[in-house]
């Protein structure tokens, strides 16, 4: 059994957009190699609303709070859903073909802490009717070993499988280390993988060839090799594991919209200025 290797490495810059907002954006461009199925990965701290009513089209929008942050999201969207987002929760709205959305802290002035991910919708599925997954902290799974912490937002690890099945399958491990403790991971074949940190410092990849990495670094992981392996450093580490199988597709955006082509696109617009995806008053 053999170890995947780091084969790209790249550091994603926190910026300040405003008095309550502070976020770390990774995109394609950074692991060009290693993303696809997902679009964007940004690491959030929010404590005021920013994001007013806003359409998504022909993707995903995942909202997943880490367990320790010390407030949560309220989510309204044009589906009628108007949904809590608490510390350790899931939120997933596969847009499909369209829909506004608004996520707003609950309590101004409290820290949100948590990952904003887009992830990609095969061309098959574009224009499916929205659909929103919503999954409790309660019923993430997690699995302690060896001074390892793996909640398994989605996905599988090992034999613990993840409570939602999303229209676009990925994995999503959200793991704390103790100091020195190791993670091994066997993903499925053909799935990318990369890793993110979010806080401490870790190795990643065989021991002997190990890539040192700090809060706000993320690496891609070889094609070849049977396994993800990463080792904590003296002060323990918190980082989120991802992958799927690539979708291969174009990825065509304009805004908020994802689709395949030029057409599709022109065809999204045109549903959000006609009114077809719904229409949602600002809560701020």
């Amino acid at each position: 059994m053999s170890t995947k290797r780091v084969t790209a490495t790249a550091h994603v810059t926190r910026r300040r957009r405003s008095a309550g907002l502070s976020i770390g954006q990774l995109h394609a461009e950074h692991l060009p190699d290693h993303l696809d199925p997902f679009l964007a990965f940004d690491h959030f701290e929010m404590a005021e609303p920013f994001f007013p009513p806003h359409p998504h089209a022909g993707f995903s929008a995942v909202t997943y709070m880490f367990p320790e942050s010390a407030n949560g999201f309220l989510n309204r969207d044009t589906l009628g859903a108007r949904v809590e987002i608490h510390p350790g929760d899931l939120h997933w709205t596969a847009a499909g073909r369209g829909l506004m959305h608004e996520e707003t802290p609950m309590r101004r002035g409290v820290r949100c802490h948590g990952l904003q991910i887009f992830v990609n919708l095969h061309s098959s599925k574009k224009w499916m009717a929205p659909q929103v997954l919503h999954t409790s902290a309660v019923d993430i799974p997690r699995v302690h070993r060896d001074g390892a912490e793996v909640r398994v937002v989605a996905g599988a690890h090992g034999d613990t499988v993840a409570a939602i099945s999303p229209p676009t399958e990925v994995t999503l491990l959200d793991v704390v280390l103790a100091p020195g403790a190791t993670l091994e991971h066997r993903p499925g074949a053909g799935e990318s993988r990369f890793v993110y940190v979010i806080d401490g410092a870790l190795e990643a990849g065989a021991a002997e060839a190990a890539h040192s990495l700090v809060a706000g670094d993320a690496a891609g992981l070889s094609a070849e090799g049977d396994v993800v392996r990463v080792r904590a450093g003296a002060t323990g580490a918190h980082l989120v594991l991802a992958g799927g199988r690539p979708l291969g597709e174009p990825a065509v955006f304009y805004g908020p919209f994802c689709m395949t082509s030029q057409q599709d696109l022109a065809r999204a617009v045109q549903a959000y200025q006609d009114g077809r995806m719904g229409q949602l008053e600002p809560s701020f």
